[in-house]
């Protein structure tokens, strides 16, 4: 079951997962709530998705007529499942002001039972072996639903989407814990910085799978074939050209790539930063942005590209580029976007947080340089130094591609994946509740100073 808001990670490692784990032999049933899973990778035709429950027209227009709800989640329908999900953000599409802490409210604590009911039909008629859930916030839903004595598996992330939004979805995850049987991290890093601090009473039943992205062909293109897709976004350029791919968002850190910039320029260094990434529903980050852009004089430094929707587009973008920056403010579970630029060949710039400095470094490798979280002045001094030394920032390239290919692909996250759930259905089956025991708030305290 996946629960999305926008394009991104979360997306599309769900598509991704789904796919391998049917070439594994898994019957696999997706169930979308909240809004359609749109990535780069495969198309929701081809998945087979189920995307009949958990309309947010429906929410999002509670108090307006039923037709015009129904006229809507048509429209947003039929763009998605014709492979045009940015169309129902356009100019085109009907304009309202959403309250979106009001809509997360409205999903988590009062979802229509008819909704309800269409996604427990599905399940029963299904008979999972086991259910998986995409994000932590999701798995309050299954209180609601028909026990089928099953495992449930759930993905340990998402939950700061609604935190941010004030909403306290770390007190729904306590009330359902219970039906956890097994939580899926995709990084050490994620278990000892959020779990660990948010959810210590889900530490014991916590398993790491690494995260990874299909590996294909399009990361061998031709640097000729990669220079006339990005000439198509971007105008040529013989500047050092710095790219910074992710939501557009505020714990993004999108502006710190700014000042890096600016710090770079100061200093006399002919660089260019090239921002690529989807802006967030409803959000006004962008329009900060671009305030930022002409405040700090960088409009002719900065190739504000948006939102790209094919993944050879995206591919061709980072080939052309020289260093991929990852300004991140909140500690990334995982962050798919490292791989895809390390499956390109580029040095990674990450921050001390988060999954990145876990990934760069994996297997005695070295695909990067880490800089002291939120400082700008050390993120422009990781870039100069990369400039600097050319041979070793190519050095560290290779060995980015190494890892993708060997570790952080699709294949091995599968595997990762399908090993989690094989186990978790053996434990049910012998009666085996290892993983759920009471446990003292002495014993909590003891678990999260401990990781």
């Amino acid at each position: 079951m996946l629960g999305h808001m926008a394009y991104g990670g979360l997306a599309q490692h769900s598509a991704i997962l789904v796919k391998q784990l049917r070439e594994l032999g898994c019957e696999v049933l997706p169930l979308v709530g909240l809004a359609p899973p749109h990535n780069d990778e495969v198309s929701l035709n081809e998945l087979d998705y189920t995307f009949d429950a958990f309309n947010v027209a429906d929410y999002v227009l509670r108090d307006k007529p039923a037709l015009v709800r129904w006229l809507i989640g048509w429209y947003a329908r039929h763009q998605v499942a014709n492979g045009r999900p940015q169309k129902v953000k356009s100019n085109q599409a009907p304009a309202f002001d959403i309250d979106y802490k009001r809509l997360f409210e409205e999903l988590m604590f009062n979802p229509d039972d008819s909704d309800l009911q269409k996604i427990d039909k599905k399940r029963r008629d299904f008979r999972p072996d086991v259910d998986y859930v995409c994000e932590l916030t999701v798995s309050g839903y299954f209180s609601l639903f028909t026990n089928l004595s099953v495992p449930l598996v759930v993905a340990a992330q998402g939950y700061e989407i609604s935190q941010r939004q004030g909403i306290d979805v770390i007190s729904v995850i306590r009330r359902n814990e219970r039906l956890i049987d097994t939580v899926v991290s995709g990084s050490h890093t994620n278990v000892e910085e959020n779990i660990a601090r948010d959810l210590p009473f889900l530490l014991s039943r916590t398993k790491v799978v690494h995260y990874g992205i299909v590996d294909d062909e399009t990361f061998d293109m031709p640097p000729e074939q990669a220079m006339e897709r990005t000439e198509r976004f971007v105008r040529p350029s013989d500047e050092y050209v710095i790219m910074a791919l992710s939501r557009i968002d505020v714990e993004k850190g999108t502006d710190l790539a700014l000042h890096a910039l600016r710090i770079l320029l100061n200093q006399g260094v002919n660089a260019r930063l090239r921002l690529v990434g989807d802006t967030v529903a409803g959000g006004h980050f962008r329009q900060t942005i671009e305030e930022k852009i002409a405040m700090m004089d960088l409009g002719e430094k900065v190739d504000y590209v948006g939102f790209v929707e094919s993944k050879a587009d995206k591919v061709a973008l980072l080939k052309t580029s020289d260093v991929f920056l990852a300004p991140f403010i909140k500690s990334e579970p995982f962050g798919l976007v490292y791989t895809e630029a390390m499956a390109a060949g580029l040095p990674i710039i990450a921050p001390d947080q988060g999954a990145g400095k876990e990934i760069i470094t994996w297997d005695g490798r070295r695909a990067g340089l880490v800089y002291r979280s939120q400082d700008t002045g050390q993120m422009a001094d990781a870039i100069k130094y990369l400039m600097d030394n050319p041979e070793e920032a190519r050095a560290m390239g290779r060995d980015a591609r190494q890892l993708v290919a060997q570790h952080f692909n699709a294949r091995q996250m599968a595997q990762g994946f399908y090993d989690v759930f094989s186990e978790a259905i053996d434990r049910r089956r012998i009666g085996s509740r290892s993983y759920h025991y009471p446990r003292s708030q002495d014993n909590l305290t003891t678990a999260a100073r401990r990781h």
